[in-house]
């Protein structure tokens, strides 16, 4: 028993180490597949409580090769020290990883026996609800969703039907059917018929992605992403703030000829009524080239006396925004009557933000109503389906550069342009250092910045109306 158990936290461990390989920058897909079937492997005869162990490990090793990269952003430029930003990453991969704990528990102890339906029906409805929960629960940590690897997949075509839990359900369908063929390979019939039961799946998904769910609303327009490569260290030096505001400015008035300029989070470092002369001379210049500009700012609402993170709009473009989803530990303390005592020990830039409503005014660019988001908010797909199918055209501003040269930024490319392909709609990704993008409505990558490069952008959009059947009817899995 001692050396089966051996080999089958082995196992767990090897599916966990893989899994991370499906995803941005890898982009080895089918590897998800295998990774799963490796861990039903483990929960084959295992105890609910065995199960529930060898879950926890695949989760554990997963999640510390997926996401090792908040300890960058907590130590190197949280400034926290080594065992702080261990723990607080050790904390956060411990509690991800419960989530495939607790599906191998009641995996095995619902279904005592193994049938068909525990494979090919309970196996993936769980996985899809856990990941479901997981991306709301405690404020959410929707990271490395199945799905997300197999945006380059022909499973991408359930995407605009059933969003990203569509893909990852019949990712777990697919693990689960390969699985129990080869528990019932002795019965030649049904290992052709489950067989035939794959390749359906992915013809249709295959078939599903030709179609085109979105209509063009008007004619292209030329867009400028100013990826200005600012290091966080200058950043928020204050006698940094005119040279960084002057190299943006002169990257600006070189590119008048688009007819949207962005400019990422917080690419204004400093409240905007401080600079309030430059951007009023920015948005007559603006105005008189008929150029909207939409920049990332820290602002501050005399109403409430709240300070958010937010995107407001210059020249032909009006409305601002503030971020309804805060990152916990960057942009508020979460659990704050426990944990006050880590202020002493992180040192972030424009922390202790406010959360910004769900109803805000329009945020439009020449015209175009824009959906907005700030960074780590793309990761969530009820946000977006809020402002669908309004919106015409998606806004990511963000600054990557808080997680190094990591993986991070590559996933979160990935993220993005699953949500463009769960509503049909193009997608402007500007990022501070990379990686900023431009993404068509199918969620493939137009054009791409050099990553760590003072750039910028330019490239053909076009705008879209209509829904997919994920806008129509997504939202009810997030009641207001």
């Amino acid at each position: 028993m001692n050396v089966l158990m051996k080999y089958l936290n082995f196992a767990a461990i090897l599916a966990g180490a893989t899994l991370p390989l499906a995803f941005a920058p890898f982009g080895y897909y089918w590897v998800a597949e295998l990774s799963l079937v490796l861990l039903l492997f483990t929960w084959f005869k295992a105890s609910p409580r065995l199960a529930f162990w060898y879950g926890w490990l695949f989760g554990a090793v997963f999640f510390s090769g997926g996401v090792y990269w908040v300890y960058i952003s907590i130590h190197d430029f949280g400034h926290a020290p080594v065992i702080l930003a261990a723990a607080i990453l050790s904390l956060l991969i411990a509690f991800m990883a419960l989530y495939p704990a607790v599906q191998g528990y009641l995996l095995q102890k619902i279904c005592h026996k193994n049938s068909w339906y525990k494979f090919l029906l309970v196996f993936p409805v769980s996985l899809v609800t856990l990941e479901w929960i997981r991306g709301w629960f405690l404020s959410g940590f929707p990271w490395l969703f199945l799905g997300y690897g197999h945006i380059d997949s022909p499973l991408r075509g359930f995407a605009p039907i059933f969003g990203v839990y569509g893909v990852s359900f019949f990712i777990a369908e697919t693990a689960g059917v390969i699985f129990y063929m080869f528990y019932e390979r002795k019965n030649k019939k049904l290992f052709i018929v489950l067989a035939l039961f794959i390749v359906l799946i992915w013809s249709v998904g295959a078939n599903l992605a030709k179609i085109n769910w979105a209509k063009q609303a008007g004619e292209e327009i030329t867009v400028s992403l100013i990826q200005g490569n600012i290091s966080q260290e200058r950043k928020w030096d204050p006698k940094e703030l005119q040279p960084i505001l002057n190299s943006y400015l002169s990257l600006t008035a070189e590119n008048f000829k688009s007819k949207i300029i962005i400019w990422p989070e917080a690419a204004i470092p400093t409240y905007p009524e401080y600079i309030w002369l430059q951007l009023k001379a920015l948005s007559t210049a603006a105005k008189k080239h008929k150029v909207a500009i939409l920049s990332g700012a820290p602002l501050y609402d005399k109403k409430d006396g709240g300070v958010y993170n937010g995107i407001i709009a210059l020249g032909a473009g009006s409305g601002q925004y503030y971020k309804r989803q805060l990152l916990p530990f960057g942009e508020y303390l979460p659990l704050k009557f426990a944990l006050k005592w880590l202020r002493h020990f992180l040192v972030i830039p424009m922390s202790g933000f406010s959360w910004g409503s769900k109803n805000q005014p329009d945020l439009l660019a020449g015209g175009i109503l824009i959906a907005p988001f700030v960074c780590y908010e793309i990761a969530y797909p009820g946000l977006l389906l809020d402002y669908l199918p309004r919106a015409e055209l998606l806004l990511t501003v963000c600054d990557d550069s808080w997680f190094g040269e990591s993986i991070a930024l590559h996933q979160h490319l990935e993220i993005a342009r699953m949500r463009s392909l769960e509503v049909g709609r193009y997608q402007l990704l500007s990022t501070n250092t990379g990686i900023s993008a431009v993404i068509d409505e199918k969620g493939k990558v137009t054009a791409v910045a050099p990553m760590f490069q003072q750039a910028v952008l330019s490239a053909k959009v076009k705008s879209f109306t209509g829904s997919t059947p994920w806008v129509r009817f997504g939202r009810w899995l997030y009641p207001s």
